[in-house]
């Protein structure tokens, strides 16, 4: 049997800030920054052909880009915010394009999602109503969570009329409510969630690359984001590409309806190797330092220093880097554990990765449950620097 076409998807912001000084109706004779720049979600899908040797291909060109731009993590496919924060902006642009040109013979199509609600004309968008009160959501506050659910907002909108082809649809992992788009895909066709998926599988880390390239192509030849525009900035490159946007004539499609969240663990692909972390900060820490003012006279202040959560130092750590080797290895997911609503998301196969002592016993009731692998976060370390 024929395999199906992959198709995967990604989403990111799409940001234009202008701002203008406007009279503060809060505070009469003075005046205020609004923003009157353009925003949207940004969703990217890519078709692929080859699948297969797609992948090898892209791993093989990300090594050898890795070694000439002297990313130094080494990793086997990465998501353009970790190339940003490595070699900034200015290498990180050129990197990713790179890559792409490396694998544009293994790309029949990109498809380009994004939204346009005017604030200025559509001031609010009535959400809920299903089992819920109906309540009105700032336009400009709706487009920002609505960049949060888009990876499936996208792959509904490339679905469109194709109601006779079949894909393997990819997604990367969403926070959403429950938007007649939702129900409609999942009645066509049942996804493929990938937690993390930008970071650990090599077709949405793709999409998001592309995301990214056509916001910083767009910008850098000072271009709108419009159909015609996406075309010109990709017209270099042998594939077809397909842009739609999602206006006030189908709002009623995507905005949600219910205030419960998408139950997505039906459609998470395992293995996961999830990340299990204590909770290690403290309330804070005081100090008293001796400073200037501005008359050069020094007085003793109090600092109270916040700690960042534990998680966010973990994300820039060896572990979590090699968390996601696993998972690409295992052809799988990864994610940060959350013993209140993740209890129910571990199945056979999958992979627990715990950090102190509370995290390990977590882990190890899994035992008695499922058929699942368990290690500490040194252990995975040592396993992962022995495959390199």
């Amino acid at each position: 049997m024929k395999n199906k076409p992959v198709v995967a998807f990604d989403a990111k912001d799409f940001d234009r800030p202008k701002f203008l000084l406007v009279p503060d109706p809060d505070n009469p004779g003075k005046m205020k920054r609004q923003n009157t720049g353009f925003y949207s979600p940004l969703g990217l899908g890519v078709l692929y052909k080859d699948s297969e040797n797609f992948v090898k291909t892209y791993v093989d060109e990300t090594r050898s880009l890795s070694d000439s731009f002297n990313l130094p993590l080494g990793l086997p496919i990465y998501c353009s915010t970790v190339v940003k924060n490595q070699l900034g902006l200015r290498k990180a642009i050129p990197f990713c394009d790179q890559l792409v040109k490396k694998i544009t013979k293994f790309i029949d199509l990109i498809h380009v999602s994004y939204v346009i609600l005017p604030p200025k004309e559509i001031e609010s968008v009535s959400v809920g109503g299903d089992r819920c009160p109906v309540e009105e959501v700032q336009t400009s506050k709706f487009l920002r969570i609505l960049c949060h659910m888009f990876s499936y907002i996208s792959a509904w909108n490339f679905l469109g009329k194709r109601r006779d082809e079949e894909f393997d649809l990819l997604l990367d992992s969403f926070v959403s409510k429950y938007t007649p788009a939702w129900y409609d895909l999942i009645g066509r066709i049942k996804p493929k969630v990938f937690q993390h998926g930008d970071e650990c599988n090599p077709f949405i880390s793709c999409a998001d690359l592309f995301a990214f390239l056509t916001d910083a192509k767009l910008y850098s030849n000072k271009l709108r984001l419009e159909p015609d525009n996406v075309k010109e900035v990709w017209k270099d490159h042998d594939f077809e590409v397909e842009t739609r946007f999602l206006d006030e004539k189908i709002l009623s499609k995507y905005k949600w309806v219910r205030q419960d969240h998408i139950d997505i663990k039906d459609y998470i692909v395992h293995p996961v190797v999830f990340l299990l972390v204590d909770e290690i900060e403290k309330l804070g820490v005081s100090r008293e330092i001796t400073v200037p003012d501005s008359r050069g006279v020094y007085t003793e202040v109090e600092l109270t220093a916040k700690p960042r959560k534990f998680h966010e130092v973990i994300r820039k750590m060896e572990p979590y880097y090699a968390a996601i080797k696993y998972a690409f290895q295992l052809g799988g997911s990864m994610q940060f554990y959350d013993r209140y609503i993740d209890s129910d998301k571990v199945r056979d196969g999958d992979v627990l990765i715990y950090i102190g002592q509370d995290s390990s016993r977590i882990a190890k009731t899994y035992l008695d449950i499922f058929d699942v692998e368990i290690m500490s976060a040194k252990e995975l370390r040592n396993k992962m620097r022995k495959k390199l």
